[in-house]
């Protein structure tokens, strides 16, 4: 199975995704705080495919989920954590240390305050915003916003202090819409992932 998966920068650009689903031990497992394997946009079926369908159980208004695209040399895949209502994984890096990049999905934010930040051909109805630098001296805070989520990108570090992270930083985060993980789900198990972009649900 092919989908495809939205860079998010100050830029985006388009990426290829294979997502291979564990369906039943998703939908009947629970959502309680957990470590899961990564969180990376190209996957294989024995490479974290779980934790961005944990995502999609965890958040089921979000109709986008976060995923990361590939990294270069210095940066490696740190871990993940899901529970109902959020779920987030990390990025460590070899210079800025460990959760160097977080990202973070809730079903909404509060961006009251944030500048919005532009986007080359972003999702379709994705906006950008990002803290003020007088809020947050040393690192930057971003704000993805779209239908039924939200996803928060913390870098523990500023374009000024390291431009270089930053720039590959800058690149890290993808998005692939929820209802390819739906659809996946449909084909392969022949179950609902419930919540967006799929069928109601009993109770």
């Amino acid at each position: 199975m092919t989908t495809t998966a939205r860079r998010l920068r100050t830029g985006v650009t388009s990426a290829g995704v294979a997502a291979a689903v564990a369906a039943a031990a998703v939908i009947t497992g629970g959502c309680a705080a957990s470590s899961y394997p990564q969180a990376f946009c190209q996957l294989t079926r024995h490479q974290g495919h779980a934790l961005l369908l944990l995502e999609a159980q965890a958040v089921p208004s979000a109709t986008l989920i976060p995923c990361i695209l590939p990294v270069p040399e210095g940066w490696a895949y740190g871990g993940s954590q899901v529970k109902s209502g959020m779920g987030r994984f990390w990025v460590d890096s070899d210079r800025a240390g460990a959760h160097a990049v977080e990202v973070r999905l809730t079903r909404a934010c509060d961006v009251a305050g944030a500048a919005r930040l532009p986007l080359r051909s972003p999702p379709a109805g994705l906006r950008g915003y990002q803290k003020p630098a007088a809020g947050q001296p040393h690192a930057v805070v971003r704000y993805f916003v779209f239908a039924g989520g939200c996803v928060t990108e913390r870098f523990s570090f500023t374009r000024q202090t390291a431009p270089a992270l930053f720039g590959q930083a800058d690149r890290f985060l993808g998005f692939t819409p929820r209802s390819v993980y739906v659809q996946n789900v449909r084909d392969t198990e022949g179950l609902t992932l419930c919540g967006a972009g799929a069928p109601p649900c009993p109770g």
